[in-house]
């Protein structure tokens, strides 16, 4: 096999400049400041990297060039209660273009910050709840990304691997991971060991179809690499790790699964999650969590929100996935707690039922 693959960015950071990338973020910066006085800090970042990777072996000759970027504004406001934290984060595979994406945001990532002041902690309870794109794509990476991963399987260390081939959400609901699933910062050509970039269906239509693996995994399996072999580094291992993960999208309507609601909150803004793939359990915290009432939202906001619960119990409540879509990839993916790698995930705003604290 042999290919030499490149992706194009619309501005290389190189041809705009540092000066004009750092001017454009002072900009920003001093926008945010302006809005409020309890506007206490803010943060504005970005960087890009450009991939350049070969792969030689006697059956292959492989080369792959692209960049991905990633940016984002933090504001942390205060007043007389205490303090309160507030982002926006940008990705893709794109160059200094992603600085042009920032330029309207400052409004909207102080006006939340103000809003979050007035926040309460919720009761906790099961509540009817829809989880927006980043949310469903924090679920999805710690539902069923880590939980898939097949070297867990050689481990014994996964419970996914008793339940290939049976229901494990909603019939609705269908999930991937590959690199050439999307287009983010999750994608890539090949993988670190060679094998060409895929997509592997994980859930199709509510059933546990297959996990991801690296090429060591799937010769102990005895299954087909799909291409989620990856390395921290050049002088690390390759492990099985996930790409762009994500749930696909349905038809529903954002505007119709609001006003399905009798009482329930909306989910937005990852800050953390965590899963347990030996048994199941996830646990995930966002920082906004906006109440609906007889389909309507009332402007009272939570923060933060802890969802907990039993993987199956919460993906087979999915009632409702709508049309829209989106991914993000701002973050890194760590082994357990090292061996860190770029990773997307996302999907389209669902519908369900969840226990949050």
């Amino acid at each position: 096999m042999q290919f030499a693959k490149c992706a194009k960015v619309e501005k290389d950071p190189k041809d705009v400049g540092d000066n004009n990338i750092i001017n454009d973020m002072i900009k920003i910066k001093d926008e945010a400041l302006s809005i409020s006085d309890k506007v206490v800090n803010v943060g504005i970042n970005f960087q890009y990297v450009n991939v350049n990777k070969i792969f030689l072996s006697p059956n292959k000759d492989l080369a792959q060039s692209f960049m991905w970027s990633e940016s984002s504004i933090f504001c942390v406001t205060a007043d007389e209660n205490g303090n309160k934290q507030m982002y926006k984060g940008f990705s893709g595979l794109k160059g200094a273009e992603l600085l042009d994406e920032m330029k309207d945001c400052a409004k909207y990532v102080v006006g939340e910050g103000v809003k979050l002041l007035e926040a309460k902690r919720i009761t906790p309870g099961e509540y009817d709840v829809i989880c927006t794109p980043d949310i469903t794509g924090l679920i999805a990476h710690e539902a069923f990304g880590h939980g898939v991963e097949m070297d867990m399987y050689v481990k014994d260390r996964a419970k996914s691997k008793y339940y290939i081939g049976k229901p494990v959400a909603s019939e609705i609901v269908t999930m991937v991971d590959g690199a050439a699933a999307a287009k983010n910062n999750g994608s890539f050509f090949f993988d670190d060991e060679g094998t060409e970039a895929g997509e592997t269906i994980i859930i199709e239509n509510g059933i546990l179809k297959s996990g991801m693996s690296d090429s060591l995994t799937s010769l102990e399996l005895k299954k087909k690499p799909t291409g989620n072999g990856r390395r921290q580094a050049y002088d690390r291992k390759a492990y099985t790790r996930m790409t762009n993960t994500f749930i696909k999208p349905g038809t529903d309507k954002v505007d119709d699964m609001i006003a399905s609601i009798k009482y329930g909150v909306m989910l937005d803004m990852t800050f953390s999650g965590m899963e347990d793939p030996k048994n199941w359990g996830i646990q995930c915290m966002m920082n906004i969590g906006r109440e609906i009432k007889d389909g309507k939202f009332t402007g009272k906001i939570f923060s933060p929100v802890i969802m907990t619960g039993y993987v199956p119990d919460l993906l087979k409540s999915i009632t409702m996935i709508s049309g829209d879509f989106k991914l993000a990839g701002g973050g890194y993916c760590g082994k357990g707690y090292k061996e860190f790698v770029k990773v997307s995930d996302g999907g389209p705003y669902i519908k369900c039922r969840a226990r949050l604290g």
